[in-house]
């Protein structure tokens, strides 16, 4: 038995046990060494790296940095018009978590600008609609409405259905490695003239693919003035992941698609396909494509024909048709083809100030009315144009002659122009990203990829 020693204590006038200061000393020190150990979370995630988060502002120090090594330089006799690069770069900049060089180098194809320009123009349209729908909503919520006078709404649906069914073909071509993707297909060893794999590599899959998912939510906000974003995300989540994985959708407190009607769903995202299976399907959008009946125009946008309908023309011209002659055309598709000293560096609108600061440098003033100017000249010169529904379809289509081959020449639908921007912007960003890069990432096998 240990042995115990007492002691008189004066202040107390009493006995007390001489150990027992120490030992509430080592037990105060033993909790703090326990509180100060960093407690590591449990929970296994092994696709953390999947998440990317971005800067919503920049200091005036990054703002500097940006404009002097990844801001694209115009020549004088170029238009200073918003491009679609321009955008890419921005959100590149924003971008906090390290992504893989591979996906650089997949960022910067045309196929993936032509598939951006989709997106872009479905979720200008979509926003508009979803506008419509909710001011309409409002004006009869006590009003019984009529079936007869909803005529607009069968052209709102086909409208739609058009869009996805292009913005479905863009995906199609990403997913089945058509033209320069060849390389980043999950069943590829990602080498050129090296023979395809016997087994899907679905992790290079899914770093690729959930990746741009998320860029594509970045860029289509920008391009559409940084409104809508949880709306932007449900539906984006809902065409790529199902309404199952739809985790934008689950998270969004307002519910904003749970509480419309059956009928204005219906407008915005068509009629539900039965579902057969939870797992190992396709994406909404790619089974929208395969199982609806779909102008053959639209799915043939690539490929050569003489088809000079409205309709077919404009969205031929909204995904390849230069940036700066969008305006030309007029076609709308988010800010681009916009002139840039409207928009700040961070591609946001100037606004007007009515009141003028009292005390302002000299080479401020000058700066201030040197952008003036400029603003009044684009003003005087350019009508902005605003956002039209999409031109009716003027002939209907021709009967396919199952006698005669089906043509397969193609044209080259990529986004024209600024291809040496998009070279000079990919050596920038993939340097970034090896500098950033702490060990090289190696691709994994798995058993299956879904689309």
């Amino acid at each position: 038995m240990e042995d115990k020693y007492f002691g008189w204590d004066e202040i107390s006038n009493g006995l007390i046990l001489l150990d027992t200061q120490k030992t509430e000393d080592e037990h105060i020190k033993k909790i703090k060494l326990q509180s100060d150990i960093d407690h590591q979370s449990k929970i296994y995630c092994p696709h953390s790296y999947l998440i990317l988060n971005f800067h919503e502002t920049l200091s005036q120090r990054d703002k500097l940095r940006f404009r002097k090594y990844y801001l694209r330089k115009v020549s004088p006799n170029e238009p200073d018009v918003i491009i679609l690069q321009d955008i890419k770069d921005l959100v590149m900049f924003l971008l906090i978590s390290p992504i893989s060089p591979q996906f650089v180098n997949f960022f910067h194809l045309p196929v993936v600008d032509r598939f951006l320009r989709a997106a872009i123009l479905y979720f200008q349209y979509y926003i508009i609609t979803w506008e419509e729908l909710m001011k309409e909503r409002a004006a009869t919520m006590k009003k019984a409405p009529n079936p007869l006078a909803q005529g607009y709404r069968f052209r709102y649906a086909e409208e739609m259905q058009n869009l996805r069914c292009v913005l479905g073909r863009e995906y199609a071509d990403l997913i089945l490695g058509c033209q320069d993707i060849v390389q980043y297909h999950h069943m590829t060893s990602g080498k050129k003239g090296v023979p395809s794999l016997t087994q899907s590599q679905g992790e290079k899959d899914l770093r690729i693919y959930e990746v741009l998912i998320c860029m594509t939510h970045r860029i289509v906000w920008i391009a559409l003035e940084r409104k809508y974003f949880s709306l932007i995300e449900i539906e984006l989540h809902r065409l790529f992941r199902t309404e199952t994985y739809n985790m934008a959708e689950k998270r969004n407190i307002s519910h904003t698609i749970q509480d419309m009607l059956l009928d204005d769903i219906q407008v915005l995202q068509g009629h539900k396909i039965q579902e057969k299976r939870k797992l190992l399907r396709n994406s909404p959008l790619i089974q929208e494509l395969i199982y609806s009946d779909s102008d053959y125009r639209l799915l043939s946008l690539g490929i050569e024909d003489n088809s000079n309908d409205k309709r077919i023309l404009y969205l031929k011209h909204a995904l390849i048709v230069e940036e700066h002659k969008l305006h030309e055309v007029r076609i709308k598709v988010g800010i681009l083809g916009e002139n840039r000293a409207n928009y700040d560096i961070l591609l946001m609108p100037l606004e007007e100030k009515n009141e003028k600061q009292d005390k302002i440098q000299l080479s401020d003033k000058r700066e201030h009315e040197r952008i003036k100017n400029i603003k009044d000249t684009i003003q005087d010169t350019q009508i902005s144009i605003k956002i039209q529904r999409l031109p009716p379809f003027e002939t209907e289509p021709d009967e396919p002659d199952v006698t005669q081959d089906f043509s397969i020449k193609t044209i080259n639908i990529s986004p024209k122009g600024y291809k040496i921007a998009r070279e000079k912007a990919r050596k920038k960003w993939l340097i970034r990203e090896i500098k950033r890069q702490a060990h090289k990432e190696i691709d994994t096998y798995s058993v299956a990829t879904i689309d």
